[in-house]
């Protein structure tokens, strides 16, 4: 055998597993690093904002118009603004001093920050951006999913929540619709919706500022429904006129729709609402089921109002969502499906 052969053996060895943990130590050092692009964003936009000419005195103003969380918002301007007085900027509060408002912005494949720094005689901008692949979003183009929407039924008066459970032996499609005093079933299709049955609620009328409601439905029962109300759980029956019967519990109010759709893989997804202002604008975000609360989502949707209730539809890969438009004042109750692709 040739010793020469038999010595570079151990040295070939070696060399494979130097390269091997170095090439490790690299991909953790970059996903250990992904947790931190929107921080390091925000510190390059604050010694850019730092730069420019700027008043002695200034009060400090955010607005969100992005997917993240309010927690992790909170958590960047106070990263903005330690930055900010490490460059001897003062930040004053309750004062008649003008204002520094930085803005978040979202892009298909960006989070865009800007400030607009007051100064003697004008103002300046300063904007920086981070890639969301860096933050884990968009890591597997090819697996792409989306929300698509089907208007179901609208209306001038409040609905509390709405279900489309999936349709029964008859292959009748029904729409459950839950107002302050009744619950209204429907059949038919969005085009041509006839009222089947009304049932009005027992017990006290809910108040109707407060007034609050859930579907609890299950996916294989497409003939009875829960229905969540303040201090109380129902159950009634879609396919019949029989009376609905509540009983006093308290409940955890479900947070979202959990959805899947095989044909676009095994992955789960919660979709929920931004829920920023009752007043104002929503969305509906979808994001991995495995993701924390300040993770991107994977998807989204502008709806004109808030999200009033996310309840089941008539699929796994379905939810059906009641909102309030804020332009015509109507209440619209849609079909939300997610669907593989762009």
């Amino acid at each position: 055998m040739n010793k020469k052969l038999v010595r570079r053996f151990p040295l070939v060895i070696v060399a494979c597993a130097v390269f091997f943990l170095f090439i490790n130590f690299v991909m953790q050092t970059r996903v250990a690093a992904r947790p931190d692009a929107l921080e390091d964003g925000v510190e390059r936009l604050a010694k850019k904002a730092a730069a420019l000419p700027h008043e002695r005195r200034m009060s400090l103003l955010w607005t969100n118009h992005s997917a993240l969380s309010d927690e992790r918002v909170e958590r960047l301007r106070a990263a903005f603004a330690t930055q900010m007085e490490v460059a001897q900027v003062r930040f004053v509060q309750g004062e008649a001093v003008p204002a520094l408002r930085v803005a978040i912005e979202q892009t298909p494949s960006q989070i865009v920050f800007s400030a607009t720094v007051p100064a003697e005689g004008g103002t300046g901008v300063a904007i920086e951006e981070v890639a969301r692949t860096s933050l884990g979003i968009d890591a597997n183009p090819g697996n792409k999913v989306r929300l698509d929407r089907e208007l179901l039924w609208r209306q001038e008066t409040k609905i509390l929540s709405a279900a489309l459970p999936a349709a029964g032996e008859d292959g009748v499609r029904r729409l459950a619709v839950l107002a302050e005093d009744a619950l209204r079933i429907y059949s038919g299709g969005p085009e041509n919706w006839k009222l089947e049955y009304t049932k009005p609620l027992p017990g006290p009328r809910l108040a109707s500022r407060s007034a609050r409601g859930q579907f609890l439905v299950a996916e294989e029962s497409n003939r009875r429904v829960g229905i969540l109300l303040p201090g109380r759980r129902c159950e009634a029956s879609v396919a019949d006129e029989s009376a609905i019967a509540c009983a006093n519990v308290q409940a955890e109010w479900p947070a979202g729709r959990l959805m899947a759709l095989p044909s676009c893989g095994t992955q789960t997804w919660w979709l929920k609402s931004n829920s920023a202002d009752w007043a104002s604008e929503d969305r509906l975000l979808l994001r991995s089921a495995g993701a924390g609360k300040d993770s991107l989502p994977a998807t989204e949707m502008s709806v004109s109002g808030p999200v009033i209730s996310i309840s089941a539809a008539d699929s796994a890969g379905s939810a059906t969502v009641v909102t309030r438009d804020l332009r015509s004042g109507n209440y619209e109750v849609y079909r939300i499906a997610l669907a593989c692709g762009d």
